[in-house]
């Protein structure tokens, strides 16, 4: 019965845990659409050469996620839009309360969740 309970309690932390993080693009003009790259840039500061504005990312992460986690499934995201580079412009946090759930293997509740979510907003630029 301990066996059981244990490989519940895995399978539950791995349906918790989930992904790392999710990217979602909302692109400036739909209109417009770009060839997937295959090399996307991380910059500090906006470049020298004259670029465009294609889209707005923003990545939300589970929790202890890192921000260099962040910003490599910002970058996957900016590679399948078709953009050159990313321009990281805001971190964040949002408190996600703990939350209880009935757990029948362990016969009670139990408490899930807590904590804070990170998030980190860019911007997808082409390079003219």
């Amino acid at each position: 019965m301990n066996l059981r309970k244990m490989l519940h309690c895995l399978w539950l932390s791995i349906l918790i845990s989930g992904c790392v993080a999710s990217t979602s693009a909302v692109m400036l003009d739909p209109s417009m659409k770009y060839l997937p790259t295959n090399n996307v840039q991380i910059l500090s500061a906006q470049p020298e050469r004259p670029y465009k504005t294609i889209a707005i990312l923003e990545t939300i992460g589970n929790q202890n996620v890192l921000i260099p986690d962040l910003l490599e499934n910002m970058r996957q995201k900016a590679q399948e839009i078709g953009a050159d580079a990313i321009i990281p412009i805001g971190e964040a946090s949002q408190e996600q309360p703990q939350g209880l759930m009935y757990n029948p293997w362990l016969g009670g509740y139990q408490t899930v969740g807590g904590g804070f979510i990170p998030k980190v907003r860019g911007l997808a630029i082409k390079y003219e």
